[in-house]
């Protein structure tokens, strides 16, 4: 059984919003807060070293780089199933991927008297970075600009939260760069196969 995070150690996104909700550049301020407060715990550590849109956030707040010694509970052992010694990496839960990409459940209705919700956020959350078109391996100049209009736009208060259904759609015209990227790391491999 996987060990629990004490209580007063997990984040769940930003909570629950009313149907209609529309954030303004106060709501960004709040959520700029908490995550700094995350990004300066032990554990906020893990964010650095996640890439993407996760990476590039925890840029702007991280205090320290030390080693979190939740690793062990919450990380990824990396582990060969033979030799005595294993090797861990820090990794985020979903609850604190929730909070960095600033995750809130938005109420759209109800269907027979059951509500229904759905999960909207300020930005994408990493497996649809991870499929998009903007990943091409590293932070590029293009990811820059792209994150900079967009806080450029969450800053005046014209962005909208988005689901990760739309989140694809908003960063697939980064496509023809993410196919370049996989023909570059084919032809890579291709040729450090015949050298080795």
């Amino acid at each position: 059984m996987k060990p629990q995070l004490p209580l007063a150690d997990r984040f769940t996104g930003l909570g629950y919003r009313c149907m209609g909700y529309k954030p303004t550049p106060i709501d960004y301020g709040v959520y700029e807060m908490l995550r700094q407060r995350f990004f300066s715990s032990p554990r906020g550590r893990a964010a650095r070293f996640a890439g993407g849109v996760v990476g590039r956030l925890a840029k702007l707040d991280l205090a320290s780089l030390d080693l979190n010694h939740d690793v062990f509970t919450t990380g990824i052992r990396l582990w060969d199933g033979q030799s005595a010694a294993a090797y861990w990496a820090d990794a985020l839960t979903d609850q604190e991927i929730d909070l960095i990409c600033g995750v809130y459940e938005v109420a759209t209705g109800a269907n027979d008297d059951d509500p229904q919700t759905t999960k909207v956020s300020w930005w994408p959350k990493p497996h649809v970075f991870l499929h998009s078109g903007m990943n091409t391996g590293w932070w590029s100049p293009d990811c820059e600009r792209w994150y900079q209009k967009r806080l450029t736009a969450i800053k005046a208060g014209t962005a909208a939260l988005h689901t990760q259904t739309e989140w694809k759609g908003v960063i697939r015209f980064f496509q023809k760069s993410r196919q370049v990227a996989v023909a570059n790391e084919s032809l890579a491999a291709q040729f450090l196969n015949s050298i080795l």
